[in-house]
Formats: structure tokens, C-alpha cells, sequence
């Protein structure tokens, strides 16, 4: 008898998240581990190079990336690591 949370493991491992969905939570991550709020505007996110980009002032920017490795950890870990960004510039 299979467990019903092994009914959708197939689709689990195959689906990746939307862009819109991995600039949500790279708003919500970077909320989170830096205490800056990001509009949803200033984050941009390319599926194929698995880029995350930040249009925001350049001192905040530094800032955020100085926790770059920080973030994209916290983004794999929710994302998983299909689904997730690679480099955040």
C-alpha cells in the first residue's frame, strides 16, 4: 500500500517554481536574513542562467550581498535545489 505522500513525488522532483514564485520568497529571504524589505519590482529573477538580480541602491546592495552565501542557502533550503537560484548579483 503506498503512503499518500508518495503519490506526488514524481511531480515533486520534475516541477520547478515559477519565476514569480522564487522572486516572492527571494523578497521574503532577503527580509528575513538581512531586515531590508524589497518591493517584489526590484528583484528579478532568469530561469535559464539561474540569476538573481537586485535593482536596488548600491549600498544596500552591498550589504545584501555581503550575505549572499546566507540567502541563497535559505533559498535553497525553501526552493529546493532545482527550483532555486544560483547566483545572486
Amino acid at each position: 500500500m503506498k503512503h499518500i505522500g508518495n503519490l506526488f513525488e514524481k511531480y515533486r522532483l520534475t516541477i520547478k517554481a515559477p519565476q514569480g514564485s522564487v522572486e516572492t520568497e527571494a523578497v521574503a529571504v532577503i527580509e528575513k536574513v538581512t531586515g531590508f524589505k524589497l518591493k517584489k519590482v526590484q528583484v528579478v529573477y532568469t530561469v535559464s542562467t539561474k540569476t538573481l538580480s537586485l535593482n536596488i541602491p548600491s549600498i544596500l546592495k552591498t550589504e545584501v550581498l555581503f550575505k549572499r552565501e546566507q540567502i541563497l542557502n535559505e533559498l535553497q533550503k525553501n526552493l529546493g535545489k532545482d527550483s532555486s537560484p544560483q547566483v545572486l548579483r
